[in-house]
C-alpha cells in the first residue's frame, strides 16, 4: 500500500472540503434545507470525528478529538438535537486541515496492521485510510448539494 499516494490524494480532497467551507457562512453551515437531514457544519465534523474515532480505536491511542465531538457529529447524530456549544466553522477547518498529517504520522509504517474487527469487509488500517478519501468525496458532493439547495431557495 503507497502510503504517500493515499495521504495525498486525502490532502485534495480535504483542500476541497476547506474551499468550499471557505464560501460559507456560520448561518449558511446550519442550515437544513429540505430533504437533507443535516446541514454542512455537522457533515464537516462528521468526517472529522469519523477518521479520528476510527483511528484511535484501530491503534489503541487517544483520539485527537474531544468526546464532544462525537456527541455532536458521529453517525446517527443530527443538529436538530444538538445542546451547548458547537464548534465554529474556523474551528472545523482548522481540524480538518490539521488532521490528515495527524493521522499520517500516527499510522506511518502501519497501514497494513490488521484491524482487531474487520470494516465493512476491509481488514488493515491501510483499506480503511483509503476507504475514508472515498468518505470525503462522498461528503463534499452531499455539502455541495446542501449549498446549490440553499443558493435556491
Amino acid at each position: 500500500m503507497n502510503e504517500e499516494m493515499i495521504f495525498r490524494q486525502w490532502k485534495t480532497w480535504r483542500g476541497m472540503i476547506i474551499k468550499l467551507l471557505d464560501k460559507m457562512s456560520e448561518e449558511e453551515a446550519d442550515q437544513m434545507p429540505a430533504p437533507f437531514r443535516n446541514s454542512i457544519r455537522w457533515n464537516a465534523g462528521h468526517l472529522a470525528t469519523g477518521i479520528d474515532s476510527f483511528v484511535s480505536k484501530s491503534l489503541d491511542t487517544e483520539p485527537f478529538l474531544p468526546e464532544r465531538y462525537k456527541e455532536l457529529f458521529a453517525s446517527g447524530t443530527s443538529p436538530q438535537n444538538w445542546e451547548g456549544e458547537v464548534p465554529s466553522l474556523e474551528e472545523l477547518k482548522q481540524v480538518l486541515r490539521d488532521q490528515p498529517d495527524q493521522i499520517e504520522h500516527v499510522t506511518a509504517g502501519k497501514l497494513d496492521s490488521k484491524l482487531l474487527e474487520p470494516f465493512l469487509g476491509m481488514e488493515t488500517l491501510g483499506e480503511v485510510l483509503a476507504f475514508m478519501i472515498s468518505h470525503d468525496a462522498l461528503h463534499l458532493g452531499t455539502m455541495s448539494a446542501i449549498r446549490k439547495t440553499i443558493k435556491i431557495q
